[in-house]
């Protein structure tokens, strides 16, 4: 017998799977009669620019500590085993986790035509609302916080389904899907893997690491300093283990002086843009180049500096960047080298 439904809900930095990735994924339990339990969420280093950050407000700097997708793929394969995919517009959802599973090597037993999608449903359940997850909040008087985190939106949609399964508990479609969920042949990978790490404990990680950066300040790092972050960790819940992590890192250079570590930028000097900045690709090229500042497909060594729309990209020209000793600054420098957008 299945265990019940899986909500899923993925953010991610572009739309379409395989070129891009998944940025954070919410799993929520829904047993078959309808209760609401186990939330779970992380972050993923998606190992790229993180594409539309004014939606989904995932910064580089919280999933610098994040796992990788295929680190974190045992915890997510153990959450859905045996249980019904469900996902508001579970189209995109399905493709992308399926994207990801094959990309770290694993099979993913869950087809589309198994998928339950509440975005579809609400024309039986809701007809005359509009389709979105905050129009089915709307109408069952759900609140929807934290709109496009995954966690937030994976519980809101459970929410959505348990009041479809209270509609019409009979519904001969619930039952079929537990059944196909129940016979699925899942291949639940045996290794431990990541247990994942929510953007609330990324920023107290975040938190912690800038207090070794100022810990580091004197050059060097005193035992009381140590003493002190481990101390801190505990006191905001974060594992020990994350703090041998950060003590193994090396210490962090004295910033350099803006835009370059020894000259400034100046007109005719190559310039590289990457992320999706708040103005048009295009109309800032344009722009820089009328300035006199010619804009660069590719990093090379002749660069002299990378606008980022996230100065901790990771994006490949961002970190090709700063192998190169090449800064990475934010695109609030385009009002100091145009004069204002």
């Amino acid at each position: 017998m299945s265990a019940g439904f899986a909500v899923v809900d993925v953010e991610t930095t572009g739309l379409v799977p395989g070129r891009d990735r998944v940025a954070e994924i919410g799993v929520v339990h829904v047993d078959p009669d309808g209760t609401v339990r186990d939330r779970w969420e992380t972050l993923v280093n998606p190992q790229r620019d993180l594409g539309p950050q004014r939606i989904h407000g995932i910064r580089a700097e919280q999933v610098r500590d994040a796992p990788l997708f295929a680190d974190v793929l045992p915890e997510i394969m153990r959450r859905l085993d045996g249980r019904v995919f469900v996902a508001h517009n579970a189209r995109f959802d399905h493709r992308f986790l399926t994207a990801e599973i094959l990309r770290a090597g694993e099979e993913f037993p869950v087809v589309a035509d198994d998928v339950v999608c509440t975005m579809r449903l609400a024309r039986t359940f809701l007809p005359g609302a509009g389709r979105s997850l905050q129009d089915c909040c709307n109408a069952f008087g759900l609140l929807l916080e934290d709109a496009h985190t995954a966690g937030a939106d994976a519980e809101a949609t459970a929410h959505v389904l348990s009041a479809y399964l209270s509609m019409a508990p009979e519904d001969p479609r619930w039952a079929a899907a537990l059944e196909r969920s129940a016979a699925a042949a899942w291949s639940v990978p045996a290794r431990a893997g990541h247990p994942g790490l929510s953007r609330a404990d990324s920023d107290r990680l975040g938190s912690l690491r800038r207090r070794l950066a100022a810990a580091w300040s004197d050059g060097m790092l005193s035992p009381e300093s140590v003493s002190g972050l481990y101390a801190e960790a505990a006191r905001l819940g974060v594992p020990g283990e994350h703090i041998d992590a950060l003590l193994q890192e090396p210490a962090p250079a004295p910033p350099g002086r803006w835009p370059g570590a020894t000259v400034p930028v100046i007109p005719g000097q190559r310039l590289v843009l990457t992320g999706q900045m708040g103005r048009p690709r295009h109309e800032i090229t344009e722009r820089l180049g009328a300035a006199g500042y010619p804009v660069h497909p590719t990093v090379t060594r002749s660069v002299a500096l990378v606008i980022a729309a996230d100065p901790g990209s990771m994006s490949l020209k961002a970190r090709r960047a700063r192998d190169y000793g090449i800064p990475v600054v934010g695109e609030d420098v385009l009002n100091t080298l145009l004069g204002g957008l």
